[in-house]
């Protein structure tokens, strides 16, 4: 069994396929041809295909296991458990839509890696979710590298919102 399939049916997984349906209801009226990723390109990072690009789909995250789901933070993944590209820096990856309660925001992803590039200091890493605002971390056993901007930090790029 690989470890991506693992996390299928977990309540995390169901969760992450909830939100996606709640994207598609909202894409469907802006894009009536688009469809849904194949297995492989859900490797990179993409969710959807649309006329305005790949869309890679994320759901309001805790900003550590014993926290509330919330939606001020947006933790940002440079690179994956195995050290390759995160979503954050995928190529392949055109467009970033994240879930709030009541919309969702649309951002180009070339766009919030410039902004993440401009606001994280990578070099300096931590060693809890706590102190992860703006700095570096990596989940022990694991060769991710993530950050933590709040949502507010969007305002300095291009962003649409798409109300539920």
């Amino acid at each position: 069994m690989s470890k991506q399939s693992q996390w299928i049916g977990s309540p995390a997984w169901e969760r992450g396929q909830k939100v996606e349906r709640d994207f598609e209801r909202l894409l469907v009226k802006r894009d009536p041809n688009y469809r849904r990723a194949t297995e492989q390109e859900q490797y990179r990072h993409i969710d959807f295909k649309t006329y305005f690009g790949t869309i890679d789909v994320k759901a309001k995250k805790r900003l550590s296991r014993a926290s509330r789901i919330q939606e001020e933070k947006l933790w940002l993944e440079f690179k994956n458990v195995q050290g390759k590209h995160g979503w954050l820096t995928a190529p392949h990856l055109d467009v970033v839509a994240f879930e709030r309660d009541e919309s969702f925001v649309l951002v180009k992803r070339v766009e919030l890696l410039e902004l993440a590039d401009n606001l994280c200091d990578l070099s300096h890493m931590v060693e809890s979710t706590d102190h992860a605002m703006y700095r570096g971390y990596s989940r022990k056993g694991r060769k991710d590298l993530l950050s933590v901007i709040k949502m507010s930090d969007l305002q300095f790029i291009n962003y649409k919102v798409w109300r539920k």
